[in-house]
């Protein structure tokens, strides 16, 4: 199976190449303005330069948020098509940074592909290297210290990279001017769009695909378990959307299938029927119970059977609350044990 792109994907993917073209256009226009104002050649050279070193760090940036939710992309591909998880979070972060820095999932297995193309950090600095070198004569040349991944808000994941550079004029061999700097760029990255990892993972059907979209209704964020009705909570589900869930886990913790609840950042949503090969009824539907097997029937966990939007949906109690059903409700086919 390939990489699986979606429409963010390869929208960060347009957006990266057509920043490249207005990288380098910027530049070359503000040389030709330089020289049209007859300042002198040094001062040229120096301005020119310094213009550029404050784009490259725009650029870098850019280049941090597309290699982030590409790999957060590609690295599920990778789970799914190995039809296993990471075994702890140290080892999802190693994959996480040899995947984005360097297009492998292990740096030391050159067969150990991620898929990113061209959109791995590396290529993306040595595309603005070799175009600075060929269209500004500006030698560039730069270090990834280092790169971190965690996650503080429900949708989106931070992302921190540390890189040295080093930036010269090529002009000739005496060198107008020389650029030295070590900095540290954290960016928000959005995980909307991405595939839900838990369930795309465990699924070998290829059935589930199931990708991550924010719940905005009435009770997005409701913590009383007071907000919920037949209306709403049929509105949710036919969504397929996810909600805030402090009882349930994180986006990055499902890499490695850890289903510890996460206070800041648990979401949860309902799977269909039709998103299953063999849907059972004897589990819960909510997305990480399903897939881990939870609260079951055969567990002597209560599982409840209920119509909703024309489907069979089975839920444990807990889920049940939180979404407003009660023991009476008329909606009701079955319960278990």
């Amino acid at each position: 199976m390939g990489i699986k792109l979606n429409k963010k994907a390869v929208l960060f993917s347009l957006i990266s190449v057509l920043f490249s073209v207005l990288f380098i256009t910027l530049f070359s226009q503000n040389f030709n303005t330089m020289y049209e104002d007859r300042i002198p050649g040094s001062n040229i050279r120096i301005t020119v330069i310094d213009t550029y070193v404050r784009n490259f760090e725009t650029y870098l940036s850019d280049s941090i948020k597309i290699s982030t939710y590409r790999t957060l992309d590609a690295i599920i591909t990778y789970e799914h098509n190995h039809h296993a998880f990471f075994k702890d979070q140290d080892s999802f972060n190693n994959a996480f940074h040899d995947c984005m820095v360097y297009d492998l999932v292990n740096s030391t297995d050159p067969t150990s592909g991620c898929g990113l193309g061209q959109y791995y950090l590396e290529a993306r600095l040595d595309e603005i290297k070799s175009l600075s070198i060929d269209q500004l004569n500006i030698n560039t040349t730069y270090y990834i210290n280092s790169v971190s991944i965690e996650q503080k808000q429900a949708f989106e994941v931070e992302v921190k990279v540390n890189v040295s550079y080093n930036v010269t004029d090529n002009s000739d061999k005496n060198y107008y001017a020389r650029w030295t700097k070590e900095i540290v760029i954290t960016e928000p990255i959005s995980i909307i769009g991405l595939l839900e990892p838990t369930g795309n993972i465990n699924d070998s059907s290829d059935m589930y695909n199931r990708t991550i979209s924010r719940y905005r209704g009435i009770c997005e964020s409701d913590e009383n378990m007071t907000c919920w009705n037949a209306s709403n909570r049929l509105e949710f589900y036919q969504e397929k959307s996810f909600r805030l869930q402090k009882d349930s886990t994180s986006f990055l913790q499902r890499y490695w299938n850890n289903n510890s609840p996460s206070s800041c950042c648990g979401i949860e949503t309902i799977i269909h029927p039709s998103e299953l090969p063999s849907p059972s009824q004897n589990r819960s539907y909510v997305e990480r119970y399903y897939w881990n097997s939870t609260f079951t029937c055969s567990n002597s966990t209560p599982i409840t059977t209920y119509l909703l939007g024309g489907d069979i949906v089975s839920l444990d109690a807990r889920t049940a609350i939180t979404f407003g059903f009660t023991l009476n409700d008329s909606n009701i086919i079955r319960t278990c044990p």
